[in-house]
């Protein structure tokens, strides 16, 4: 904080604090300025009753800090501009109680039917392995040199692979915290490079990694793989890094279910094959890691995203106002991809939470446990 309620010291009150630097009113009129750099300390005093006082030190810190001041705004006028023009980028969104939504709330059994239909046609065509445009591009690694600050799920980002991809290839935790000038490994595409150890086969690596020996083969040019040596790298095409600790985690922070699995009547006598939690306007997080097959708007469902995860299980978040995932991102689980809302046919803010396997929807209660009723 630049400037703040003056501090009582041994000599003076605090006017002005800022880093290092400091402005002590020792008494009306008369100041003691204090800057210490790693081991070097400057100081002085400024008496503005004398004629003669120590002024220039002060105008040249008082100008330093002015730069830092105007260097940290544009930093941060930048960075809202960015957050601005990537959420309005991200993905064609409705909002509440336009046309488009409003029409979602007064559906009939033949639009929600539609809605359903779309839903499940998704999910059988998302595929588990690399998807097709992976497949497609020639391999490609590159070299890294991390910035200050920078995390890796930015840099994921930025290159649009996952955390995973770049850990395993980097040799490093996906929770690791970075350094400024550290070299990340980063694939043109999901997977990862494995240096091969001592006693390693690419049968043993690659069933580990849950990765086709066919495709370990299509992607990595060797002669001979019965020669692999160890230190030899090869390229695992859509490799699955093993999870570590719960697979699962709750979608919302209240844990509370307002509409359970089954039965029930209301705002439709049918079954509810979902959770309905409790969620008003507030973050919606991945329940675990996978790789994001839709986002966008889907009729009943409103603002919906849908995860495809490292095995047979797909999730469903639905009703948001915001969405902040587009198709293709790889999520780490907990990942903020939504925020709640009451879009597509719902009347009240709420997060519609469906879990799948192998096609066919199951009670989210027997996967995560620990959600309460109201």
């Amino acid at each position: 904080m630049l400037l703040r309620s003056p501090d009582k010291s041994t000599i003076g009150k605090h006017v002005l604090r800022w880093g290092n630097f400091s402005v002590i009113q020792v008494s009306p009129g008369n100041f003691f300025y204090n800057f210490q750099f790693q081991s070097n300390v400057l100081h002085g005093t400024i008496n503005f009753h004398r004629k003669r006082y120590r002024v220039i030190p002060l105008f040249f810190y008082s100008g330093l800090l002015a730069l830092l001041c105007s260097f940290i705004w544009d930093r941060t006028e930048i960075s809202d501009n960015y957050l601005a023009i990537e959420s309005s980028e991200l993905v064609e969104q409705v909002e509440e109680n336009d046309s488009k939504d409003r029409e979602a709330k007064a559906a009939d059994e033949k639009y929600l039917q539609e809605t359903e239909d779309r839903k499940y046609a998704i999910l059988r065509s998302a595929e588990l392995d690399i998807p097709s445009e992976d497949k497609s591009k020639k391999l490609k690694v590159i070299q890294y040199k991390v910035k200050k600050n920078e995390t890796l799920t930015e840099i994921a980002n930025k290159f649009h692979v996952s955390v995973e991809s770049i850990a395993g290839s980097s040799n490093i935790q996906p929770d690791v915290l970075l350094i400024s000038g550290q070299i990340l490994n980063i694939p043109n595409k999901q997977g990862l490079v494995y240096r091969l150890k001592k006693g390693d086969t690419l049968a043993k690596v690659a069933d580990f990694y849950k990765v086709k020996m066919e495709d370990v083969y299509a992607e990595n040019s060797l002669d001979d793989f019965d020669l692999l040596k160890s230190g030899q790298k090869v390229f695992l095409p859509g490799a699955v890094i093993p999870e570590m600790g719960p697979l699962w985690r709750f979608p919302v922070a209240s844990r509370v279910i307002t509409s359970g699995w089954g039965t029930r009547s209301y705002p439709q006598y049918k079954f509810h094959m979902a959770l309905d939690l409790r969620a008003n306007y507030e973050p919606v997080m991945s329940a675990r890691k996978g790789r994001v097959i839709y986002s966008g708007w889907m009729g009943g469902y409103g603002n919906v995203v849908m995860i495809q995860h490292d095995d047979s299980f797909q999730s469903l978040y639905a009703h948001n106002s915001r969405l902040y995932v587009r198709a293709g991102d790889y999520i780490s689980s907990g990942k903020v991809i939504a925020r709640s809302g009451c879009t597509g046919y719902c009347f009240g803010p709420h997060l519609h939470f469906e879990i799948i396997k192998n096609g066919k929807n199951i009670n989210p209660t027997k996967i995560i446990k620990g959600f309460t009723y109201k």
